[in-house]
């Protein structure tokens, strides 16, 4: 069966991107124990740092992202996507030859401002996919994500056990230049630069974006589902290791965290079923609500199997939160802005990523590394209530023509 050009350009973008977020994924199971190897003691101030060195990338995240949204819609979102596969290459190789943890910190924060590639990515699609396919697309997009999040915690925590901390960093730099040279290759964006006088000025892309009734209250409830799971992320390898052997804690949380993103890659694709069915709203209330719900036990959980179950439950209902706000922004976006309404969701994803994990460890250090999770859990049952008493459902959306700003054609080889 041939491809349409824009499933080509989806495939590509999804390994491209499922390549790049593993590479990224390695390092997480063990980023508190790298911590403690580069000179921090305790495990409360290993839970801090490990918090301050998240709260870095997304700060700088937060700052560029609009600006990176708001070029890629002036010179193409594939030059963009390039780009931000550069920067994390460069900023997570150099994170192998730290010496103390404000090294760590200062690249981690370089990482944020020069890469940015799942709001890239996004825009590439929902701006070259036919509006009746846009959960799918974007489901399937979020799927890589959480897919990558699946196998790159398993082999990072495996690797960080076999051959160290500092290899296993130097080797998710390396993936990073074979996805861009996936982008680089096969993707194709007939991508046409307004002419000066019609090329809109940053703050003129935001306001358009902006402008749109539902925008902010969107973008609003990313910000709140986003933080979820970043929140609790920082805590997790340490709550492994309350209950099992400090040589066996990285690989042990890898598990717990590929458990996690595997039902959330799942019910990434799920989503946009559920959602021709029952609308973006309903799926929304319900992925949130549940998310919460299952959250709360995992505070009690004082095991391994049982942590695994519990987080593969949360998986369930989280992994369908992302896609079906990303689908509501991209069918309420202007035509021509995608890069720069998904630059504000980049900013509001990177703002949880440099405000809940600082938060996470603050709240672990200062209550107990299992009290993160009942409050998180109670968060999403109150986004669970906004959504169904704010959101609306959007018209039904009709198959756009390509234009000539984002247009796609097959995507064969470039030069």
């Amino acid at each position: 069966m041939k491809l349409e050009a824009w499933q080509r350009n989806l495939y590509a973008v999804w390994l491209a991107q499922f390549l790049a977020l593993a590479g990224a994924n390695l390092v997480f199971p063990f980023i508190p124990f790298f911590i403690k190897d580069i000179g921090v003691e305790s495990d409360s101030a290993a839970a801090l740092w490990s918090g301050v060195a998240n709260t870095a990338t997304g700060a700088m995240l937060f700052v560029s992202a609009p600006l990176w949204g708001s070029l890629s819609d002036r010179f193409g979102r594939k030059l963009m996507l390039l780009r931000a596969h550069a920067g994390a290459m460069v900023t997570v190789t150099l994170q192998a030859a730290v010496q103390n943890v404000w090294q760590l910190v200062g690249l981690r924060a370089l990482q944020g401002a020069f890469v940015g590639t799942i709001p890239a990515a996004t825009a590439l699609v929902a701006a070259s996919t036919p509006a009746s396919r846009m959960a799918y697309a974007l489901g399937m997009l979020q799927m890589g994500v959480f897919t990558s999040q699946t196998v790159g915690p398993v082999i990072g925590g495996a690797m960080a056990d076999a051959v160290g901390f500092r290899l296993t960093f130097a080797i998710g730099g390396l993936m990073y230049i074979f996805s861009f040279a996936l982008v680089f290759f096969f993707v194709k964006e007939d991508f046409t630069r307004p002419e000066p006088g019609n090329r809109a000025s940053y703050m003129d892309n935001l306001r358009a974006v902006i402008s749109v009734p539902s925008m902010m209250l969107l973008i609003t409830v990313m910000f709140l589902v986003s933080s979820a799971s970043v929140f609790v992320r920082p805590i997790i390898p340490l709550v492994v290791e309350s209950f099992t052997s400090a040589d066996e804690a990285a690989s042990t949380a890898g598990l717990v965290f590929a458990a996690l993103a595997l039902t959330s890659a799942i019910a990434a694709v799920g989503a946009a079923r559920v959602a021709m069915r029952a609308g973006y709203r309903t799926t929304l209330v319900l992925a949130t609500l549940g998310a919460g719900v299952a959250y709360i036990p995992v505070a009690v959980a004082e095991e391994l199997l049982p942590l695994v179950l519990l987080m593969a439950a949360v998986g369930v209902f989280s992994g369908a939160m992302i896609p079906t706000v990303n689908a509501l922004i991209g069918a309420s976006a202007p035509e021509g802005k995608h890069g720069s309404a998904f630059g504000l969701v980049g900013s509001a994803q990177a703002l949880s990523f440099a405000i809940a994990p600082l938060l996470g460890g603050i709240t672990a250090a200062k209550l107990g590394i299992h009290a993160p999770f009942a409050i998180i859990g109670t968060m999403l049952i109150g986004v669970a209530g906004l959504v169904w008493l704010t959101v609306r459902e959007p018209a039904p959306q009709t198959d756009r023509e390509p234009s000539g700003e984002a247009a796609t054609t097959p995507a064969t080889p470039s030069r």
